[in-house]
């Protein structure tokens, strides 16, 4: 059976999460890069006022994720305007996201337990088919 990929979900948005999710637009592929939510607040962030219900705190690691990938040399992107394709979340608010996804890849740390807890709230998301 051949199946189409139209979109992906990479959940980690460290260096190869936010790499893979890269290679993932730069074929057309859009994707959405999650990650956790930040334990705390940084100085920046409460200078401006953030708190942390403000998306730009919720998605801080999936965001730097991105930008990361964005300033890589050689680039990640085949052309800039393919980081479009990148739409950043986080695992307790977006997670449902990847009913959307065909293709779920996971790349976060290297930690059984941590993994184990992310598939079991993974699964009931998960539609058929989904690699």
């Amino acid at each position: 059976m051949k199946q189409k990929i139209k979109k992906a979900a990479v959940l980690g948005a460290g260096v190869m999460g936010s790499t893979i999710a890269a290679h993932l637009a730069n074929v057309g592929i859009p994707c959405f890069l999650l990650d956790i939510v930040p334990p705390e607040l940084t100085d920046a962030e409460k200078k401006k006022g953030l708190t942390f219900q403000s998306p730009e705190v919720r998605n801080r690691f999936a965001i730097s994720g991105k930008k990361r990938a964005q300033e890589l040399k050689p680039a990640a992107f085949y052309l800039k305007d393919d980081a479009e394709l990148l739409t950043t979340g986080n695992f307790e608010d977006h997670l449902s996201w990847v009913s959307q996804a065909d293709w779920i890849i996971e790349v976060v740390l290297e930690d059984l337990n941590i993994k184990r807890e992310l598939f079991k709230k993974l699964i009931p998301f998960l539609k058929e088919g989904t690699v």
